[in-house]
């Protein structure tokens, strides 16, 4: 964490309370497409939008770059969640936005082409 403003470091909080969640949430959808091992670095997920859409509720848009290896993105998914007033958080929308080219060493991971 190397946040320098009062919104970087609000940003790495965020990041950092959510990111148990995304990650589980992106290795359970990359894992229909891919058998080896993939990271989810806070460096790597980035608040794209928040937003309070109606009273007690906040809307969270995650941008998260999944890595195999040593730093070699997989994909690029968008994550939303629903946050209300106690804390609770809902994933409200997954959208699946662009694929990278997986390295010839990690190709025999691959189960099928990411869709």
């Amino acid at each position: 964490m190397d946040a320098a403003t009062k919104e970087e470091i609000t940003d790495e909080l965020v990041i950092a309370l959510f990111i148990e969640d995304i990650t589980n949430v992106v290795t359970n959808f990359y894992s229909e497409y891919y058998s080896g091992e993939i990271a989810v670095y806070d460096y790597e997920i980035a608040i794209v939008d928040i937003e309070k859409k109606e009273p007690g509720f906040i809307s969270v848009k995650f941008g998260v770059t999944p890595q195999v290896g040593a730093h070699n993105p997989l994909g690029y998914d968008e994550l939303v969640y629903r946050v209300d007033s106690s804390g609770n958080k809902e994933l409200v929308g997954y959208e699946h936005l662009k694929n990278f080219e997986v390295p010839e060493k990690f190709q025999k991971y691959m189960i099928k082409p990411l869709g």
